[in-house]
């Protein structure tokens, strides 16, 4: 089953009966379960328990018993409060709800955000280009454009994807007043650091500030201001 397959035993729970959206995010390669991944993955989740009063040790104890069902409006979250451990029957902090996926994606905007380094971003060929170096050493393109920026990395790929599997999830990013439809990515959003934005807006202003300044320097450069000639050339 392509369910067993997938890593996070939350979307994939054999006693449970799933929505359809759900199943419909998922695939026999679990490599392409994007909205599961990026969207409604545990870490993300672990994120809303933490805003919602839960502590470290309530997190980790109740974690991995944790079943998300995504549905084509809304998320559902259990966690059981009574577990079996070593044969012994205890009792966690439980959970059943309801969660509107704006939630998801404002925590993935946080997350992406707090992890964006302009630091390791470096200059390209042309002005509308930023090179980003990743942990493992490679390099990645960030390309400028006026709404938007886009990024070679798979983590921009993935996230991507994922946006387009959940059209709700997409409608919440456009109306996210951070992302503001920018599709949320660490490296995006160093870029964003790098010239003085925190929203979308701010960053199409600054992307029309570079462009002139760019552009004057481009001109000045292929037509250079001719020297004046001395108005005591006779002397």
């Amino acid at each position: 089953m392509p369910a067993q397959k997938f890593s996070a035993k939350a979307h994939t729970r054999t006693d449970y009966n799933y929505s359809n959206f759900h199943k419909s995010l998922l695939h026999e390669n679990n490599s392409e379960d994007y909205a599961l991944r990026h969207l409604y993955s545990l870490e993300n989740t672990k994120v809303l328990l933490e805003k919602w009063g839960w502590s470290a040790d309530q997190i980790k104890a109740g974690i991995d018993y944790a079943t998300i069902d995504v549905y084509k409006n809304f998320v559902y979250l259990h966690i059981t409060n009574k577990v079996t451990k070593r044969g012994e029957l205890i009792k966690i902090r439980g959970i059943s709800r309801f969660i509107s996926k704006a939630d998801f994606v404002s925590v993935l905007v946080e997350r992406c955000w707090s992890k964006a380094d302009p630091y390791k971003l470096q200059p390209g060929d042309n002005w509308d280009e930023l090179i980003a170096r990743g942990n493992t050493g490679d390099f990645y393109e960030v390309k400028l454009y006026q709404y938007e920026i886009t990024c070679t990395c798979h983590a921009y790929s993935g996230i991507e994807k994922a946006f387009a599997q959940d059209p709700v999830a997409t409608k919440h990013l456009m109306l996210n007043p951070v992302a503001q439809g920018q599709i949320p990515d660490k490296h995006i959003f160093a870029a964003w650091k790098y010239i003085g934005a925190e929203t979308l807006r701010q960053y199409e202003y600054c992307w029309l500030e570079r462009k002139e300044t760019a552009m004057k320097e481009q001109a000045w450069q292929f037509n250079p201001e001719p020297e004046r000639e001395s108005e005591f050339a006779d002397w």
